[in-house]
Order: C-alpha cells, then sequence, then structure tokens
C-alpha cells in the first residue's frame, strides 16, 4: 500500500481534497493562479461547507496551497482524487466537475490543459459518459 499521505494531516477534510483538486486545474494547467481563479474556487468551496465560515474556507486553500507546493503534493493529489471517487455520490462528482469547468472559464480562458484535466477526472470518477 505504501505511505498513506493523508495520514500525514490529521486535519485534512474532503473539502481539502476538492481545494487541492481546484488548485491542481487551476495552477497545473498554465502555472498561474489568476485572482479571478482564486475567487471561483472559494465561492464553490463556500458552496460545498455552507457551514464553514469565508475565514475557515480561506484557511482551508492556505493550508491546501502549502500542500500543493509541498514534496508530496503530487500523491496528495493521487489521494484527493481516489478520495473523492470513494466518498462522494455519483451526482456530487458530475457537479464538481462542473464547478471545474466554471472555475476554469473564470480567467476567461480555457486552456488545453484544462480541459484534459477534468476530463481524466471524469473517467478516474466514472462519469464520463455523465457529462456534459
Amino acid at each position: 500500500m505504501g505511505h498513506n499521505y493523508k495520514d500525514d494531516y490529521p486535519e485534512w477534510t474532503v473539502a481539502h481534497d476538492l481545494a487541492l483538486i481546484y488548485l491542481a486545474l487551476t495552477h497545473g494547467a498554465d502555472e498561474e493562479l489568476d485572482a479571478s481563479e482564486i475567487d471561483a474556487m472559494s465561492q464553490k468551496l463556500s458552496e460545498w461547507n455552507t457551514h464553514s465560515s469565508r475565514e475557515a474556507v480561506k484557511k482551508i486553500m492556505r493550508e491546501v496551497m502549502l500542500v500543493y507546493v509541498g514534496s508530496s503534493g503530487d500523491q496528495m493529489l493521487e489521494a484527493s482524487i481516489a478520495s473523492v471517487a470513494d466518498e462522494m455520490s455519483k451526482p456530487s462528482r458530475i457537479a464538481i466537475l462542473n464547478d471545474l469547468a466554471d472555475i476554469a472559464t473564470a480567467d476567461g480562458t480555457i486552456v488545453m490543459g484544462e480541459i484534459d484535466f477534468i476530463q481524466q477526472l471524469a473517467r478516474d470518477w466514472g462519469v464520463d459518459r455523465d457529462i456534459r
């Protein structure tokens, strides 16, 4: 099985999984993080975590950014993608993919890397036949 990177972060939640996936989409595709994309990520996270304050959502974003740039970022992303597949229903996974599409277009442009990322997630999550 190998090392479970999530064990290194006892406070990690599904909200962290989502934030990490959102971040990997926006930054991974073009190595840039536009302010409009950050706003869109925060908005989507707030919608999934209606019980969390704006401050709590910002804290999750900060924690996830540190993990993303850290040495185990890739492994944590893989773990988060697997976690969402296991923990969230099919309709929720489809909704997340739609969120990702909205986030990707928040800066006014969508790059091929963002499209590829979303399509790969759809395949990983078994919903590639269900999305528009």
